[in-house]
């Protein structure tokens, strides 16, 4: 979806990356956030997984309070969450009790999200909405309430409401990039081929709706330089541990499933349309980065941890300023976005 049009869901790898990952680097966190010398074409903040819990002033709620306080400083063009914003008020099948206070606690914590007075923006993640099979189903609390079913205790439309977003994805433009976010909290259907195409099986998809409006969106605005955000990853990583793949993806190893099954088919378009620059992730809590194709595919560390986030300028450089247990990179601009600047 784009920004006008709100009310409807709207080069190689040795090229963008030299000769192996030359030009990367990965310092660990940072106490200041600092713009690239030279032109800056977008200054943006992330955060992931802040996990806040009803309106409870925990360690969390402060560690996202020093995630606003720094965007203050760092005064972006936008902030966007990667999910799990809010997360249940308790264990269990949703009760009304539960419902209410994780609707409570998401108006509350917005409201410190609002002190950031730049744009802002929202990726679904599985804690912040519960859903039967996802898609563009229409559910009410009532359908949630003393019954299983994937995710936590409010709906997607009251997310969608409460946080002002257009729709469960969308996309919009700032200084010339186009951004997009993706819902992947959705069940299989009959569009995507047999689950485990790249050898594991994924618990996530990317529903056939979605799927179609993406490809149209991306041929729309193909000449822009684009930006992904999605809360469940695109693609498989370890269960544990951190680090990265390099321009070698990480290998389809163990049983972890918390990814999008699909996603290959997302990425296979992403390659198709050769101007995505980046795909942020949240869900994993540990930072992680790996290339397909010459787009880099970021795992963010979780906000609720550490107060890791990061403030990410986009000028001579793709720098990713890291905070906390955030892995601060810097990338070489791929020559296409370079004639552009």
């Amino acid at each position: 979806m784009t920004s006008s049009d709100l009310l409807q869901p709207s080069v190689d790898r040795r090229t963008f990356l030299g000769q192996t990952a030359v030009g990367l680097t990965a310092v660990g966190s940072a106490t200041a956030a600092e713009a690239a010398p030279g032109r800056t074409m977008l200054r943006f903040g992330l955060n992931a997984d802040p996990h806040l819990q009803g309106t409870r002033q925990s360690g969390r709620a402060r560690n996202f309070k020093r995630f606003v306080d720094q965007m203050q400083k760092f005064q972006p063009d936008f902030a966007i969450d990667l999910g799990d914003f809010g997360i249940q008020v308790s264990e269990g099948q949703t009760t009304q009790e539960m419902h209410d206070g994780q609707l409570a606690g998401l108006k509350h914590h917005l409201g410190v999200f609002s002190q950031l007075k730049c744009p802002r923006y929202h990726v679904m993640g599985n804690h912040d909405v519960g859903w039967l099979k996802g898609g563009e189903e229409k559910i009410t609390a009532a359908d949630l309430i003393g019954r299983g079913h994937p995710g936590e205790d409010i709906t997607k439309q009251e997310f969608l409401a409460t946080t002002g977003m257009p729709h469960r994805y969308f996309s919009c433009d700032h200084n010339g990039f186009h951004l997009i976010v993706l819902d992947g909290n959705n069940g299989p259907d009959t569009s995507s081929p047999p689950r485990g195409k790249d050898g594991l099986a994924g618990g996530y998809w990317i529903d056939a709706t979605q799927k179609t409006w993406l490809a149209d969106d991306l041929a729309k605005h193909r000449k822009k330089p684009k930006l992904v955000f999605c809360h469940e990853e695109l693609h498989h990583t370890p269960e544990k541990g951190s680090g990265h793949g390099g321009d070698t993806p990480f290998p389809p190893v163990g049983k972890q499933n918390s990814y999008v099954d699909n996603g290959w088919e997302i990425r296979k378009l992403f390659a198709e349309d050769g101007r995505v620059l980046a795909c942020f992730f949240g869900h994993k809590h540990r930072s992680r980065w790996t290339v397909y194709d010459g787009t880099h595919y970021l795992t963010m560390a979780a906000t609720h941890y550490e107060a890791s986030f990061a403030a990410i300028t986009i000028a001579d450089t793709f720098k990713i300023q890291g905070f906390g247990k955030q892995r601060t990179y810097r990338f070489p601009l791929p020559k296409w976005l370079k004639a552009a600047s």
